[in-house]
C-alpha cells in the first residue's frame, strides 16, 4: 500500500472527529463567556443595625452604641496603592451600603465601624457574607472569590489547541509510521526513521510550549513596565477619573521617567526580558488619544514610517494606522483589566525591517493596550509599541541550540538503534533461513543463538518444535491416512462413499452411472434386526464388487450402491449390466443365523451428457425411483423425467402462496346449508379461497397440495380461521370450518385455535367443526382429547365426507359427534342408485336415533332433492341450493331467488 492509501484510510472517520474537535474551540469560548458574565458586577456591602447579639458579644459592642462611619478596608487594586479603604454612604437610617469594585481572584476585607466616644475604631466581618479567610495574624476576614475568567479562557483555549493538536498529530504519524514500518527494508533502518520522526515531533512539542512560556513572561514583564509607568503618573498626582483635562501634567510625568531612556539595555546580555517600550500612549475610555510619547532615538524612526504611509504625524500613525484594530478590541475586552496584544497590520508592515518582522512573528505580537480600571470604572488606557528585536535574537538563538542539540540526540539514537537493531535483526535472519528449512522439510539442522532475550527464548521454543515434529510426522502422516479413509470410505463394507463418488465426479471419471437399491430393506433390518442387516450389506457389497468389475462400485446410502463405468455404454449395455448385477444378486442366497434371506434390487441408469457429470448420481437415483414406482427392475433417465415446466410450476405456485398470506389474499367464502323443515335456521360452511390481485379466485383445488408440500398450509389454515371468526361475528347465524386430522396432530395449531375461541366466546358456540372422513381416524385419544377441548366453548363437531375413505360407524360410537355430513358420492345419484339410497337411509335412521343431525352434500338437482327429505335428512347443502359466494348476503339473496 501507498503512503497516499494510508492516509486515506478512514479518513471520513478522522475528518469527523478533527471536525468535532474544532467545534470545541467556539464551543469552550461560548461556554467560558457565559459563566464569565456579570462575573466582574461590583459587591453590593450592606450594614444594618442593630447587628445580632452574637455579633456584638463577639466584637465587644453594646446595642446602644452610636455608629457615625463605616468603612470599607482591604487590598483592592493593584493599581491603587494608596485606596486601602472606601466610605460606605449612609443609605437610611442605620444602614450603609457600598458597591465594591471586583477583580480576579481573593479578595479580603474588614469592615470598620467609627463609634462615637471611641478613640480606636472596631474591625468587625461583613455580617452579610459568610465566607472568611484566616490572615496571617490568625484573625478572620470576609472573602469574595472571584474567578480569574481570562485566565481560565487562556488555559481553555491551551487545553483545546493540545487536544486538537494531540489529534493531528496522530492523524500524520499513524499511517506514516505504519507505511514506514511494512516498507521492505531492514528493521534496523526502520527502527532508526521512526524513532528520528517521533523525536522530531517531540522537539516540535517542547519549542512550542517554550514558545507560548516564553511569550507569557514577556507579557508580564510589560505588564510590569506599564505598572510602573501608572505608579509615575499616580505619584504625579494624576487624577485618573479625570484624564481628558490633565494633558499638560500626564506629558509632564512621561517626559521625566520615559521620554529619557535613550538606550537600550546591553545586547550581550542573554536574559529574556530585554524588552523595552519604543512607544507610550494614554487614551481615555472611548479610545481617543490624550498623550503621546516616543523614546527620543525612536522619535525620527517613527516619523519616517508615518510619512512613508501617507500619515501627517505619529499620532494619526499609531491611532489611525498601528492600532486602527487593537482600540476596538481593547474597548470590547477592557473590563477583563487584562494587558491586549496584537501584531502590526499588514498594511503597515512592509515598512518594518525583516528582522524586526521576523521577531514580531516569533514573539507573536508588538502592540499592547493595558485598560486602566479605578474602582471597577474604566478610566482610560495605556497603549505601546514594544522592541522585539532582542526577543527575535534571543528565541531564534534558542531554536538553533534547540536545532543543534536534536541533531545530536538524533545521531546519537541513530547509531544505537541501528547497532541494536542489526544485532537482533542477524538472530531474526538466523531464525528465517532455519524455518525456510524446517519448511522444505529439513528437520535436522539444530538452530543456535546467542542472544540471551526474548528473541533467545523464541529460539529455544522453536527447537522443542522441531524435535517435536520430526517425533510427530511419523503420527500425522498415519492419522491423514485414517482421515482420508474415514472421509472417503465406508466403515462397514469398505468401499468408497458418497464423497468419494462426487469427488470423482468433479474429475470427469464416469461415462455412464447405476445406482442400485435394496428393496425393503427397512422392514429387513426391522425383523431380522440391525446386526443381520449389516451383514445383509456386506454380503451384497462383496457381490455387487464381485460382478460389477471391472468398473468402480460405492456405497452412497444406507441400502444405496453406485456402479460408475469409464468406458462408453450404449443403452441396451447399460441396460445389460444392470440386470446381470440384480440377477446375479437377486438369486445368491445369504445365509444370517441358519436363515436364507434373498434380497431384491432396483436401478436406474444415466449417461454423461453434455459433460454435467455432477447431476449423473440425481439422474440415475431418480430413473431409479421412477422403476420402483412402477414395480420395475430398472429404467434408464431420460430428460422427459425431470420434468422442468413442473417443477418450476410448483415453485411458481410456492411463490404464489407466500404472497398469499404476506398480501392477506386468503378469503373465507361462504356455502349455504340449508334446512329442510323449516322450524330449522340456515347454516354456512366456510370454505377456503385465494383471491388474488388481479381478480382471479383459486380453489383448494389448485393450491392445497402445494400449500400442504411447502409447509404454508398452516399459516393459510390460521389466517381461514381468523377471518371466519370476524366475518361471522356479531351475526345469529351458524357456520363450519374443516379441520383435518394434522391440524388436530399440531400442538400449536390447537393452541392458535383455542386462543381465538377464547377470545371470541359469543361466535365460538356457533361453531362447527367439520372433521375430514377422508383421512383414516387411527388415534381415537388424539381425536377425543381435541374434542373435550373445545367442547366446553359451545363448539360443536362433525364428521364431514361420511360415507367416503375409511368411514364407519365406529367413529359415530367412541366419538362426541354432533353433525353428520353424508358424502356427495351417495348423494350425487340418490334419485338412481338404490344402494346409496339403502345405506342413506341406514345412516339417517340411526343419526336420528342417536340424536344427531345429518347434512346432504352435493345437492344438485331437484329429484335428489326429493329423494333428500323422504329420508328425513335435517339440511340440504349443494350446487342447487347456493355456490360458495365471497359474503353471506350474496349468499342468502341467491336461495331466496332459488325459493322463489
Amino acid at each position: 500500500m501507498s503512503l497516499l492509501t494510508h492516509y486515506l484510510h478512514k479518513w471520513k472517520k478522522r475528518l469527523g472527529i478533527l471536525l468535532a474537535l474544532l467545534c470545541l474551540w467556539p464551543l469552550q469560548t461560548w461556554v467560558v463567556s457565559l459563566l464569565a458574565t456579570n462575573a466582574l458586577t461590583p459587591y453590593d456591602i450592606t450594614l444594618s443595625l442593630p447587628l445580632s447579639e452574637k455579633l456584638n458579644q463577639q466584637f465587644g459592642l453594646s446595642p446602644t452604641s452610636k455608629i457615625n462611619k463605616v468603612f470599607v478596608s482591604g487590598n483592592f487594586s493593584d493599581w491603587h496603592s494608596d485606596d486601602p479603604f472606601y466610605q460606605m454612604p449612609l443609605t437610611g437610617k442605620n444602614q450603609w451600603q457600598y458597591q465594591l469594585p471586583l477583580h480576579p481572584g481573593d479578595i479580603e476585607y474588614k469592615l470598620v465601624l467609627e463609634i462615637e466616644g471611641q478613640a480606636n475604631p472596631t474591625w468587625i466581618v461583613d455580617p452579610t457574607n459568610p465566607n472568611t479567610a484566616i490572615n496571617p495574624w490568625g484573625d478572620a476576614n470576609s472573602l469574595i472569590e472571584v474567578a480569574d475568567w481570562p485566565k481560565i479562557a487562556v488555559i481553555s483555549q491551551l487545553l483545546t489547541l493540545a487536544v486538537i493538536g494531540a489529534f493531528l498529530l496522530y492523524c500524520v504519524l499513524e499511517p506514516l509510521l505504519y507505511w514506514l514500518l511494512h516498507l521492505k527494508m531492514p528493521l534496523y533502518r526502520k527502527l532508526m526513521l521512526s524513532n528520528i520522526l517521533i523525536l522530531i515531533c517531540i522537539q516540535v512539542i517542547f519549542f512550542s510550549y517554550q514558545l507560548h512560556q516564553n511569550r507569557q513572561l514577556i507579557k508580564l514583564s510589560i505588564s510590569d513596565t506599564l505598572h510602573n509607568m501608572h505608579l509615575v503618573l499616580a505619584s504625579n498626582q494624576i487624577d485618573f477619573s479625570q484624564l481628558n483635562n490633565q494633558k499638560d501634567e500626564i506629558d509632564t510625568a512621561i517626559d521625566q521617567f520615559f521620554a529619557q531612556a535613550t538606550t537600550r539595555i546591553d545586547k550581550k546580555q542573554t536574559s529574556l526580558f530585554q524588552i523595552t517600550l519604543s512607544d507610550f500612549a494614554v487614551l481615555d475610555k472611548n479610545g481617543e488619544l490624550i498623550s503621546l510619547h516616543h523614546r527620543l532615538q525612536n522619535q525620527s524612526i517613527q516619523l519616517n514610517r508615518a510619512q512613508k504611509l501617507g500619515f501627517d504625524n505619529t499620532h494619526d500613525y499609531f491611532i489611525k494606522g498601528m492600532w486602527a484594530s487593537l482600540i476596538p478590541n481593547a474597548l470590547s475586552q477592557a473590563t477583563n483589566g487584562q494587558l491586549i496584544t496584537a501584531k502590526r497590520p499588514a498594511a503597515i508592515r512592509h515598512v518594518e525591517t525583516n528582522k524586526t518582522r521576523q521577531s514580531e512573528w516569533v514573539l507573536g505580537f508588538s502592540q499592547v493596550m493595558q485598560p486602566i480600571i479605578s474602582r471597577g470604572q474604566l478610566q482610560g488606557f495605556y497603549g505601546g509599541s514594544i522592541q522585539v528585536k532582542l526577543y527575535g535574537e534571543e528565541l531564534l538563538n534558542t531554536l538553533f541550540f534547540q536545532l543543534l542539540l536534536l541533531s545530536g540526540v538524533l545521531s546519537l539514537a541513530s547509531w544505537l538503534l541501528m547497532s541494536v537493531g542489526k544485532i537482533v535483526t542477524s538472530d531474526i535472519l538466523t531464525l528465517t533461513n532455519w524455518t525456510q528449512k524446517i519448511v522444505r522439510g529439513d528437520l535436522t539442522q539444530k538452530l543456535t543463538l546467542n542472544s540471551q532475550d526474548e528473541i533467545q527464548q523464541l529460539g529455544d521454543n522453536f527447537e522443542v518444535m522441531r524435535q517435536s515434529l520430526a517425533d510427530n510426522f511419523h503420527k500425522i502422516e498415519q492419522q491423514n491416512s485414517n482421515l482420508f479413509k474415514e472421509a472417503y470410505f465406508n466403515n462397514l463394507t469398505g468401499l468408497p462413499n458418497r464423497k468419494k463418488l462426487y469427488a470423482d465426479l468433479h474429475q470427469h471419471q464416469a461415462s455412464s452411472l447405476i445406482v442400485f437399491n435394496i428393496n425393503d430393506f427397512g422392514q429387513i433390518n426391522d425383523f431380522y434386526g440391525v446386526n443381520a442387516g449389516d451383514l445383509i450389506i456386506i454380503e451384497v457389497a462383496n457381490s455387487l464388487e464381485l460382478v460389477s468389475a471391472p468398473h468402480h462400485l460405492y456405497k452412497t446410502g444406507a441400502d444405496e450402491f453406485v456402479v460408475l463405468t469409464h468406458s462408453q455404454f450404449n443403452d441396451a449395455q447399460l441396460q445389460q449390466l444392470a440386470v446381470q448385477i440384480i440377477d446375479y444378486v437377486s438369486h445368491k442366497a445369504i445365509a444370517i443365523d441358519g436363515n436364507e434371506i434373498y434380497v431384491t434390487l432396483s436401478a436406474g441408469g444415466a449417461h454423461c451428457v453434455n459433460d454435467q457429470y455432477t447431476q449423473l448420481h440425481q439422474q440415475a437415483d431418480l430413473a431409479r425411483r421412477i422403476a420402483r414406482r412402477h414395480f420395475q427392475r430398472y429404467q434408464l433417465f431420460t430428460a422427459e423425467m425431470s420434468n422442468p415446466e413442473a417443477f418450476e410450476a410448483n415453485m411458481h405456485q410456492s411463490r404464489m402462496l407466500v404472497a398469499a398470506v404476506t398480501h392477506d389474499w386468503v378469503t373465507p367464502y361462504v356455502q349455504l346449508i340449508k334446512p329442510i323443515t323449516e322450524n330449522l335456521p340456515p347454516k354456512f360452511e366456510c370454505l377456503m379461497r385465494i383471491c388474488l390481485d388481479d381478480g382471479t379466485v383459486l380453489t383448494p383445488a389448485q393450491f392445497m397440495q402445494t400449500a400442504v408440500r411447502s409447509r404454508l398450509y398452516p399459516r393459510l389454515m390460521a389466517a381461514m380461521l381468523t377471518k371466519s371468526f370476524a366475518l361471522f361475528k356479531g351475526l345469529p347465524y351458524a357456520f363450519s370450518v374443516n379441520i383435518s386430522l394434522e391440524d388436530i396432530a399440531d400442538t400449536e395449531r390447537v393452541e392458535q385455535l383455542l386462543k381465538l375461541l377464547k377470545a371470541n366466546p359469543e361466535t365460538s358456540t356457533r361453531l362447527t367443526l367439520e372433521l375430514l372422513e377422508s383421512e383414516e381416524i387411527t388415534n381415537y385419544d388424539l381425536v377425543h382429547d381435541f374434542i373435550e377441548k373445545v367442547k366446553p366453548y359451545g363448539c360443536k363437531i362433525a364428521i364431514d365426507d361420511f360415507g367416503a375413505g375409511y368411514s364407519n360407524f365406529v367413529h359415530l360410537m367412541r366419538l362426541d359427534i354432533d353433525i353428520i355430513k353424508i358424502d356427495g358420492s351417495l348423494i350425487q345419484h340418490l334419485d338412481q342408485d338404490t344402494k346409496a339410497q339403502h345405506l342413506v337411509e341406514t345412516v339417517s335412521s340411526f343419526a336420528k336415533k342417536m340424536g344427531i343431525e345429518t347434512v346432504a352434500e352435493f345437492v344438485d338437482s331437484p329429484q335428489v332433492l326429493e329423494r333428500v327429505k323422504h329420508y328425513h335428512i335435517d339440511y340440504a347443502q349443494g350446487f342447487l341450493l347456493g355456490k360458495p359466494e365471497a359474503s353471506i348476503a350474496e349468499a342468502l339473496s341467491i336461495s331466496k331467488l332459488e325459493s322463489r
